[in-house]
């Protein structure tokens, strides 16, 4: 009885220890997806100039972060729908912190909003932000993911 209540215990804290790493590892993921799709969505804006929501769906797809996929979709149904970018696009994701959503609010509600040349040098600002964000968790990724072993 005392080894099933021992592999009980063991069992309980290696499943919060993979959790609490999944954690780490998600968040890592999905900056790193964002820097990548800030980077296309840059780059056509520039050169290609369609629509916004065509540009968001396009470069959405070659992502790996499904937290990110999710609200690319949210994002794209919006503009489809020719309705406003709010705070829902965000309704399901557990993995990013108030400020964190705050940041991605304004990069997303402020894209579209202005000429090609200012809009490039706008999102030059935030794959700035988004890269001190990336190299943030990724050292938090270091630090913590491994520790469920």
């Amino acid at each position: 009885m005392t080894i099933i209540f021992v592999l009980v215990i063991v069992f309980c804290f290696a499943l919060i220890g993979f959790r609490i790493a999944n954690y780490y590892v998600s968040r890592k993921k999905f900056f790193l997806s964002l820097q990548f799709l800030l980077s296309g969505i840059e780059a056509d804006v520039a050169f290609t100039q369609e629509k916004l929501k065509y540009i968001i769906q396009r470069n959405s797809s070659n992502l790996s972060s499904k937290e990110l996929i999710e609200i690319c979709n949210s994002i794209f149904l919006k503009l489809d729908n020719k309705q406003k970018i709010d705070s829902e696009i965000f309704e399901n994701i557990k993995i990013l912190k108030k400020e964190e959503k705050q940041l991605l609010f304004q990069i997303f509600g402020n894209l579209g909003r202005f000429d090609v040349v200012s809009q490039g040098i706008e999102i030059k600002t935030y794959k700035q932000k988004i890269e001190e964000k990336s190299n943030e968790t990724n050292d938090e990724c270091k630090r913590y993911a491994g520790l469920f072993v």
